[in-house]
């Protein structure tokens, strides 16, 4: 039985005893006009009265305690809604008592963001005896509204007529607020599918910017050094969005993490440049990081995300008026007497950001990192910011402080254990820029690709590479040309998304005519390739767009030997 028959029947059930109570009444007075004697029980008729009356008087007292101890607001008022009696509940959940409220009109809680047109609606579905429910705000003491899933309905007395009406009410604010936390994920994660698309068609068009650009730098001499400038801006700017499109990426895949030995000032320094031109001129950004500081086991994405939220908490927490947030990254150890707040003793690296905000509150202190919850209203604040955060640097088996005074701004200290491990190679990011790619390759490849534009930059990165390249635009006439030819190509590269048939099928394909070939997939969204796939197929090595001539070397290089080597 739901709580709202629950409540109905109870109602139900005092109204009956009211009838059995009168109907009763009416059988002793008309007992005793007849001076009879109940001679089975020994009693008079007046005894026998006020045995009934104590039954059913015994019986009331219950149901009254009953809704007494209701954990729901339950009122009665008036047929003219002048409040009559309320619960407990009542008075804890709205803050007013029953001498503020007693006589009042029920009126007076509601709130202005329902219209006339609401009241009206509501008082013709109750006056005529039906049962309204929905959500209403009410007000609480001090101005303040919550959110009610509420039930009215009346009670009438014997002749039909509506005496009164009875509202059952539940305090529903922090579950819609859940609701709608739990919208604005699903929206979230809606946006991450949608990612894949976007980065797939992005990285399409970076692939053309960077690549021309990478090849027009290779024949630099012919240029003089303001075209060599303007040439390297557009490269660089080209990796910046290649970046941003990683990172747009990587933040929305839901894939098992990997951690590898990273440098948190690397991380620091991307978040800064990603975040550059979101920062308000009206916030400065103070940074001071310790050259000297070792690795740590980590993941990039990861660090992005935790130096990316706390920022972001930063700025909001400053508002209009700005300010300053420092990032400080130093070493540090902790020792035995100094271990406090689950940090065990030994080697950290110290992650600091703060901000000159308004503080946070003891109270919010102890809730800031619960899922779903935020200060932030209706500003679009999802509540899961820190507790992401929280859950990031306790899986990599850190520690995490916050450091509070109202009016002074907020500092959160983040503990990451060192990588002590020497000799660890740590991998460097490396453009062709950054060295003169002289191997040549003496082979033959197939290149088939729906878009021209990608084929032709992928015909001149190969040809600096010093291969016979053959472009197609349509797989199933690359298929029937490799058909024809199959001893006459070496390699065979291939997009993944392409009309008539995607490139995996055109390597399973390939593969049963000829099966050492090997073969290259191509795509802008590297996600949809698994390893299970790329061994079911035959798949030797995956290109990811937006791509460079150091990238086809590297992967052409594990198959072919050069002829010539990198200087």
């Amino acid at each position: 039985m739901s709580q709202n028959a629950s409540y109905n029947t109870l109602i139900q059930r005092i109204k009956e005893l009211e009838h059995e109570n009168a109907t009763l009444k009416q059988g002793i007075v008309a007992h005793k006009k007849s001076r009879a004697i109940d001679t089975s029980f020994g009693s008079t008729s007046a005894d026998l009265a006020d045995a009934i009356n104590q039954k059913i008087e015994k019986e009331r007292a219950l149901l009254f305690a009953a809704v007494e101890q209701f954990s729901e607001m339950v009122y009665i008022t008036n047929s003219e809604g002048i409040i009559q009696y309320l619960n407990p509940a009542f008075e804890h959940l709205t803050g007013f008592s029953k001498e503020e409220c007693i006589g009042k009109d029920i009126n007076m809680f509601r709130s202005s963001k329902h219209d006339s047109q609401f009241n009206i609606n509501l008082r013709a579905i109750i006056s005529s005896g039906r049962v309204w429910r929905g959500h209403a705000e009410f007000k609480k003491k001090g101005s303040s509204f919550c959110i009610m899933d509420i039930t009215i309905f009346s009670v009438r007395d014997k002749h039909g007529t509506i005496t009164n009406y009875v509202g059952v009410q539940q305090n529903v604010s922090n579950k819609q607020a859940i609701n709608e936390r739990i919208v604005q994920a699903q929206k979230l994660e809606s946006l991450g599918t949608l990612a894949g698309g976007i980065a797939h068609d992005l990285n399409n068009m970076l692939l053309p910017i960077i690549g021309n650009a990478e090849i027009l730098l290779f024949n630099g001499s012919a240029y003089d050094n303001q075209t060599k400038e303007s040439l390297t801006q557009v490269y660089e700017s080209g990796l910046q969005a290649k970046e941003l499109v990683q990172q747009i990426l990587t933040f929305s895949r839901q894939k098992k993490i990997q951690r590898r030995p990273l440098q948190i000032q690397d991380s620091i320094d991307t978040v800064l440049m990603l975040m550059k031109s979101g920062i308000p001129r009206n916030i400065l950004i103070k940074k001071n990081v310790d050259p000297s500081c070792p690795p740590v086991i980590a993941n990039s994405t990861q660090l992005h995300q935790i130096i990316m939220n706390l920022i972001s908490n930063g700025m909001h927490a400053m508002g209009e008026t700005g300010g300053v947030i420092k990032v400080l990254l130093k070493p540090v150890t902790v020792s035995q007497s100094d271990s406090s707040g689950g940090i065990k003793p030994g080697n950290y690296i110290c992650l600091s950001i703060s901000d000159t905000g308004g503080g946070i509150s003891k109270e919010v202190r102890n809730h800031i990192f619960e899922p779903f919850y935020t200060t932030k209203g209706n500003e679009g604040g999802t509540g899961m910011g820190l507790s992401v955060v929280y859950g990031i640097v306790k899986d990599m088996a850190g520690s995490i402080k916050v450091h509070s005074q109202l009016g002074k701004g907020s500092e959160f200290r983040l503990y990451f254990p060192t990588f002590l491990e020497k000799n660890v190679e740590l991998r460097l990011q490396t453009s062709a820029l950054n060295e003169k790619i002289c191997i040549k390759y003496h082979i033959n490849v197939l290149f088939v690709d729906d878009e021209n534009i990608i084929l032709n930059v992928a015909k001149s990165m190969l040809d600096q590479l010093g291969c016979g390249i053959t472009t197609m635009t349509d797989p199933l006439i690359a298929l029937e040309r490799f058909k024809k030819e199959p001893l006459t190509y070496d390699l065979v590269i291939t997009d993944l998304y392409m009309p008539h048939m995607n490139g995996d099928c055109l390597a399973k394909n390939i593969r049963e005519i000829r099966p050492d070939v090997p073969i290259f997939l191509c795509t802008g969204f590297c996600d949809d390739i698994t390893l299970d796939m790329m061994s079911q197929i035959g798949i030797r090595a995956v290109l990811s767009k937006p791509l460079s001539i150091k990238d086809f070397s590297d992967k052409i290089g594990k198959f072919f030997k050069p002829k010539t080597s990198i200087t």
